[in-house]
């Protein structure tokens, strides 16, 4: 029947090269025809490598970064935010320190004005004057004429009791 013969198959062979070969010329333009084309599509290939090889190095250095920011920076500021709880706590301290003071001038204050009104204010310069004249007697009469009242110290505070590094002796 002529199946399998050697003679068919070569010929077969053949018109399966020269279908391929005629496939090939109408599946691939000839490139001379498309070489700016080609030529372009080149050029933005290889920016778009450098591009990703770009951004591949920047994501490298983030990634270096970050973990030298956990390693780190991140203990450090930990360490500082310790650091500066106690230093919150000395201020708060302070700023009670200092409230604690202004309620005592202000107290003291209130004492002077009251000890001014009882006792009378009497200027300095006239009581130079009279002083000059030698009036003093007819002065301390008047005023041992007005009630006398006990004076009463007022109670301080002491600052050792605040800072207690005062207490130490000085280098």
């Amino acid at each position: 029947s002529g199946l399998g013969e050697p003679e068919d198959e070569d010929a077969s062979e053949a018109s399966l090269s020269a279908t391929a070969a005629a496939y090939s010329a109408c599946l691939l333009a000839d490139r001379s025809l498309f070489s700016e084309q080609i030529e372009s599509l080149d050029k933005s290939l290889e920016d778009l490598l450098t591009r990703v090889d770009e951004f591949v190095g920047m994501l490298d250095m983030i990634r270096s970064d970050s973990s030298q920011v956990v390693n780190e920076s991140i203990p450090q500021i930990y360490t500082k935010a310790t650091e500066m709880r106690q230093i919150y706590r000395k201020i708060d301290k302070l700023e009670a320190f200092v409230k604690m003071i202004g309620n005592s001038v202000a107290g003291l204050e209130e004492r002077v004005i009251k000890a001014e009104t009882d006792f009378g204010a009497f200027p300095s310069t006239f009581k130079k004057i009279l002083h000059t004249i030698s009036i003093s007697s007819f002065l301390n009469k008047s005023s041992s004429s007005r009630q006398q009242t006990l004076y009463e110290p007022p109670v301080l505070f002491k600052t050792e009791d605040y800072f207690p590094c005062l207490n130490e002796a000085p280098y």
